[in-house]
């Protein structure tokens, strides 16, 4: 996913409309608060923000990753006005971003580095060792990715790749919403746009699946309307799942 994050509604509309002229996944923030919101329930490809925003800088916006841990990892581009002294563009670099542009923004130029950047991340991303074949946890049972199985006991039940996708996105917020921005854009590959039948129809596969192995997923999975799916298994305390308000045939 790509962050757009400036004070001014106008320019990021514009630059979500170029990002998704390309088919990039986007959410917008026009503060430094609303990017830190954003940046706890999302995983974030590149960043682009304007470097004065309305309760701070880039700078702010860039330590904000870098306390996360997600530099270098997460790109950064920095906007600039035309007339700003070089020494706060070096001060960028040093921060940490990846490249800093000047009013007026070139869109051809811009779309050239949002490419390499997002093309970066899933390289990075596919390259990245990969977690242990066998995953325990989910739901009391055990998840093996690579052959995409869930397993408990001596019961077993296919899982499909996108079935895999959702259990380990679930297990990695720790117990955090995942959003169905984040959800649609890590699984699907595309801008959430309101409609959650995708996801619906994909948890209700999951919840299948969980089934066949004596699993109910209702109790270790919470839909939160409007916000997406949160898993509430061990790792956020207590030995059993905590009853959700929601459960996973409530309408999302």
């Amino acid at each position: 996913m790509i962050a757009i994050t400036s004070m001014l509604e106008r320019e990021r509309t514009a630059f979500a409309a170029l990002c998704s002229s390309r088919g990039w996944p986007t959410a917008e923030c026009d503060s430094v608060r609303a990017f830190g919101r954003l940046m706890r329930r999302s995983r974030l490809k590149v960043v682009l923000t304007r470097h004065k925003l309305g309760d701070g800088y880039s700078d702010d916006v860039i330590a904000a990753l870098m306390a996360a841990g997600s530099l270098p990892g997460t790109k950064i581009i920095v906007l600039v006005g035309a007339g700003t002294p070089s020494a706060v563009e070096a001060r960028q670099i040093a921060l940490g971003a990846d490249c800093v542009l000047r009013d007026p923004v070139r869109t051809e130029v811009l779309l050239e580095y949002l490419a390499k950047y997002t093309q970066a991340a899933r390289a990075e991303r596919d390259d990245a060792p990969r977690p242990p074949t066998r995953t325990p946890g989910f739901a009391g049972a055990d998840l093996h990715p690579a052959d995409r199985i869930l397993r408990q006991g001596k019961q077993q039940a296919p899982l499909t790749p996108r079935e895999v996708e959702l259990v380990e996105l679930l297990l990695a917020a720790n117990g955090e919403v995942v959003t169905y921005e984040t959800l649609y854009s890590e699984i699907l590959g595309r801008r959430f746009r309101g409609d959650t039948s995708n996801m619906r129809v994909l948890l209700g596969k999951l919840t299948a699946s969980s089934s066949a192995v004596g699993i109910c997923l209702r109790e270790w999975v919470e839909v939160i309307p409007k916000l997406g799916y949160r898993y509430r298994g061990p790792q956020t305390g207590g030995a059993q799942p905590a009853q959700p308000r929601h459960h996973v045939r409530s309408a999302a």
